[in-house]
């Protein structure tokens, strides 16, 4: 295996997936938007911000069944899509595509064999406009995303002995619940506010505490934006979706912020 030690290279990888995946879903008629820091570093950067270097993307729940039913499992002789419909050993709530001619190793306990470099592919959901209902709903979300993320956790040398015998009593405790069957509760819990005529939307598979739904219409309708010399589509309430979502998003983080929280080790096989 050769190692991918470029951050570059790692990038241009992940642009490459997302240029099969825009050119796949206009034709088979499937909206897509940039998303979460993707979105912010195509408005304020025109590309990946630059102390980031991971690619998501949004799809209503509908255009994210489609994309899940329709994508050939093997895309232009080298991009997949993983999802818990499509592979039984996926243990994810939401979906990843991927060059299958290359191999990421990730830094938390998955059980994810041969996980190549791509991008989250995540579905978003319709959740309650009240926000009693709204927080009744985090409550429980919350608590199975923690129940998935301690069953991440291993005995790490140099973590301290409580937080890894806090690790060790995690994994006991949930020992019952595989990733994937955690994975499958979560997913369905997502969805269970679709069709009841809500305003609002939110990635529910994966979004901590703090989150802000964003409105249905914002998702409506999608633009062109560009993004590191490419254009791909963006939701046409941005504006609306990054502001709930970061503040003054063209406003810089201060310096020590300016840090990336992905750190990744990857092979072209």
């Amino acid at each position: 295996m050769t190692p991918i030690s470029s951050v570059e290279e790692f990038k241009q990888i992940q642009v490459d997936i997302l240029l099969a995946i825009d050119k796949f879903c206009k034709e088979h008629n499937i909206k897509y938007s940039l998303a979460c820091g993707t979105l912010l570093g195509a408005i304020r950067h025109k590309g990946f911000i630059p102390w980031d270097d991971d690619i998501d993307i949004y799809l209503l729940r509908e255009d994210y069944n489609k994309l899940v039913a329709a994508f050939p499992s093997l895309l232009d002789e080298k991009y997949s899509l993983n999802s818990l419909e499509r592979n039984p050993l996926w243990n994810r709530p939401y979906a990843k595509a991927f060059d299958t001619r290359t191999i990421e190793v990730e830094a938390v306990k998955s059980n994810i064999p041969n996980m190549g470099i791509g991008i989250d592919v995540f579905p978003i959901d319709e959740v309650p406009d009240n926000e009693t209902e709204w927080k009744h709903y985090e409550k429980r979300r919350l608590f199975l995303l923690n129940c998935y993320t301690l069953k991440t956790l291993t005995w790490r040398k140099g973590r301290s002995l409580a937080k890894n015998i806090f690790a060790l009593c995690s994994s006991v405790l949930l020992f019952p619940w595989s990733f994937r069957k955690l994975a499958e509760i979560i997913d369905r819990y997502c969805q269970i506010h679709n069709n009841k005529g809500y305003h609002h939307l939110a990635e529910n598979c994966l979004g901590w505490p703090g989150q802000h739904s964003f409105k249905k219409q914002d998702m409506e309708q999608v633009v062109d934006i560009p993004f590191e010399q490419y254009t791909f589509k963006a939701m046409i309430g941005y504006d609306d979706y990054l502001t709930s979502t970061y503040g003054d998003y063209m406003q810089l983080p201060p310096k020590e912020k300016q840090v990336s929280h992905h750190v990744f080790e990857a092979y072209w096989k």
